[in-house]
């Protein structure tokens, strides 16, 4: 009798043992969130900023961790519904995870529920290459003050694109609207609106799903309009490439413009000689010492997936959330996101003077790179500011 319960007194101490060590663990490590496309067709736009990341954070504990804790880092798959997905992954790493940040995602369908989900329970959250000005700024005006952004708006694209064509002799534009996706529509809009304003027209404008992969009749009918250029928004390069080469079949030569989800190497092999003369808008333009340099690393350590913008505004994101920490002394979420508003002239990847609008928690004239496809390569053709 003595002997079970002395073994009964013995075992609750082991578990009262086992549960401070697991408390002492939790406090000694903080959870930062990446959500993104993990799986699917699509999988090229989430997983390289995953492996990043889970490379960057283990430099970090390797060197003492992060204001003396540890790094977690906890990714969750907004697939195959971002819009849906990507709230169900917010609420988990917000609720469950006990996430202070969260990086992404890349999407505005995702982005934009997911800003309430962040304003409500106050964790900051820094997309990616979520541009719909909806992200940070509601219908109705109102700042969402834990959203925030390291890519450019989409009225920054749309009307770089727009300059530059009409400043090319083109007059007359097709355009292909993705529907149900806010980024293809917006872009689209502000295209239309710059174009136009400055004595341009648009011929045509179609509306096609996610996923079509048949588009030769409406190439013709975009042929047989004697249209200059066919304006294309798109978030990956593939349905571009399909559009590039079964415009090709159809022997038409009008110009393509695309915008910064298209800019892939692996579009120059995929598309090849039919892409050729196309023009895009993006955040930097390759040809780079310290560009080379970070996707050879990256390029030798992960043989599946080759460094992308997505990797580098990814790369943006963790340096202005680790700036923002820093700046703070704190893992407060409350502190980073009042850190993160304040944020002047941060050297990041794409743009060496990151400064946060306080007013809409976008970038401040952050530079859009004008890139065409010359001799199957791509080729910076101009730097354009909004503001200059």
């Amino acid at each position: 009798m003595k002997f079970r319960k002395f073994f009964c007194l013995f075992l609750a101490m082991i578990l009262v043992l086992l549960t401070l060590i697991g408390c002492k663990k939790s406090d000694e490590t903080v959870v930062i969130g990446y959500i993104g496309d993990l799986s699917g067709n699509d999988a090229y736009v989430g997983v390289p900023p995953q492996l990043f990341l889970q490379d960057y954070f283990a430099e970090i504990n390797a060197k003492g961790g992060l204001l003396g804790k540890q790094v977690k880092l906890v990714a969750y798959d907004m697939q195959p519904d971002n819009a849906v997905d990507g709230s169900l992954a917010c609420n988990r790493l917000i609720n469950e995870d006990k996430a202070i940040a969260i990086i992404g995602p890349s999407s505005s369908s995702a982005a934009i529920p997911m800003a309430a989900i962040c304003n409500k329970a106050k964790v900051p959250f820094i997309a990616t290459s979520a541009t719909n000005e909806k992200v940070t700024v509601a219908e109705d005006g109102t700042l969402n003050p834990y959203a925030f952004r390291v890519c450019f708006i989409d009225s920054y694209q749309g009307t770089a694109a727009a300059n530059y064509a009409y400043s090319q002799g083109i007059r007359k534009v097709g355009m292909i609207e993705t529907l149900g996706n806010p980024y293809s529509q917006n872009i689209c809009d502000f295209f239309k609106t710059q174009f136009e304003s400055l004595g341009g027209t648009i011929i045509d404008r179609i509306g096609i799903q996610n996923d079509d992969v048949e588009f030769r009749a409406q190439l013709t009918n975009f042929g047989n309009l004697g249209i200059d250029a066919l304006f294309f928004p798109s978030g990956t390069y593939k349905t571009p490439s399909l559009v590039a080469n079964q415009a090709a079949d159809l022997n038409l030569k009008f110009k393509f413009i695309f915008t910064d989800g298209v800019y892939d190497d692996t579009l120059l092999d995929v598309a090849g000689t039919n892409i050729e003369g196309a023009i895009m808008t993006n955040y930097l333009y390759g040809d780079d010492p310290a560009y080379d340099e970070f996707k050879a690393g990256y390029n030798a350590k992960h043989k599946e997936y080759s460094a992308n913008i997505f990797v580098y505004l990814a790369y943006d994101a963790v340096e202005l959330l680790m700036h923002a920490i820093n700046e703070s002394k704190s893992l407060n979420p409350v502190d980073i996101q009042a850190a993160l508003e304040n944020a002047k002239d941060v050297p990041l990847f794409t743009d060496k003077h990151f400064t946060v609008d306080p007013a809409t928690h976008n970038p401040l004239n952050k530079m859009v790179a004008i890139i065409g496809v010359e001799n199957g390569k791509f080729t910076l053709i101009e730097n354009y500011y909004p503001t200059e």
